[in-house]
């Protein structure tokens, strides 16, 4: 119970500060919009960096991505196969799956497993993190050109996908992960090389920002998209998402690819995660299922605060 209290409060304080703060007046949607462009390029890279820098390779289980991805897929062709016999065509059906499989890994991921774990935490959920986008939403955008929806613009089939997992890979993230990752290696190897004290600290207040501005980003994201149309299927969505995935991702952890504990923990928790925001960014990008998307995302949010209680429950998480 401590474990509730000490990290669900928080979290979820946090996005309600933030759903308050989006709907009055103090941030606008343009004012939004840069809020999350200084949490995403400036904080979050900073908390990546530092947290990576001090990993050593040898610690690193690769098997992490085969239990969480295996059980990804697992799900997302359940879900691609419910969609078919509700009638719906190939782009809803993707769409469908990709709501309840994509994890808000770090508006809500990094702060939740940071309170709960500290940086060690941070490792599992990071590795992951860095092909999550990568996969599921190039995969996505694949199977949305398949369909036609892409068939509007220019360049071939291999072009589009090619510009899809390009510019997944310019997001802030994951270049601030690769690059601590690099830097942490290099500090080992080479004496005398490390990170600056004064740029350390600079570092270190922008990565202690992170947490509470990415929740408070979250927040208010919810409360200017809103609720809207087709709320049965985006319940269903949520339902796979915050029960059916964990569920999945904790047996092949278990099961299949043993992880350590604590890996194994932290990769259950991102996968009971609410639905990222990317999933209604690629519905709208597509002109697809745009209002299934945006209702798993809300009502994924909501839920989570009690689905991610149990969790922590089951799991028998203590805090730190």
């Amino acid at each position: 119970m401590s474990a509730i209290v000490d990290i669900i409060v928080p979290v979820f304080g946090m996005v309600l500060v933030g759903w308050l703060i989006g709907r009055s007046k103090l941030l606008s949607a343009e004012g939004l919009r840069g809020f999350t462009a200084v949490t995403f390029y400036a904080l979050f890279p900073a908390l990546l960096f530092r947290s990576m820098a001090k990993v050593q390779l040898a610690t690193l289980e690769p098997d992490v991505l085969l239990a969480f991805f295996g059980a990804v897929f697992i799900l997302y062709a359940v879900m691609m196969g419910l969609g078919h016999l509700k009638g719906l065509r190939l782009g809803d059906r993707a769409m469908f799956a990709l709501s309840g499989t994509f994890s808000n890994g770090v508006g809500v991921g990094i702060p939740f497993i940071t309170y709960a774990f500290g940086e060690k935490g941070l490792v599992p959920l990071l590795m992951i993190i860095s092909v999550h986008s990568l996969i599921l939403l190039t995969f996505t955008c694949f199977l949305m050109e398949i369909d036609g929806h892409g068939s509007g613009s220019g360049g071939g089939l291999a072009a589009k996908l090619g510009g899809a997992a390009l510019s997944m890979l310019k997001h802030p993230v994951i270049p601030a992960i690769f690059a601590g990752l690099l830097w942490g290696v290099m500090t080992t190897h080479i004496p005398g090389l490390a990170t600056p004290v004064v740029i350390d600290r600079i570092l270190q207040a922008l990565a202690a920002a992170a947490p509470p501005c990415g929740l408070i980003m979250v927040g208010a994201s919810l409360a200017h998209v809103g609720l809207k149309g087709h709320w049965q299927p985006a319940a269903a969505a949520s339902a796979f998402k915050l029960m059916a995935l964990p569920v999945l991702v904790w047996a092949i952890g278990r099961y299949v690819f043993p992880l350590d504990p604590l890996w194994l923990t932290v990769a259950t928790l991102n996968a009971a995660m609410p639905a990222g925001a990317n999933v209604y960014l690629i519905g709208q990008m597509y002109d697809t299922g745009v209002a299934r998307a945006t209702n798993a995302v809300v009502i994924s949010t909501a839920a989570s605060v009690l689905t991610l209680s149990a969790a922590l429950l089951l799991l028998g998480v203590q805090t730190r």
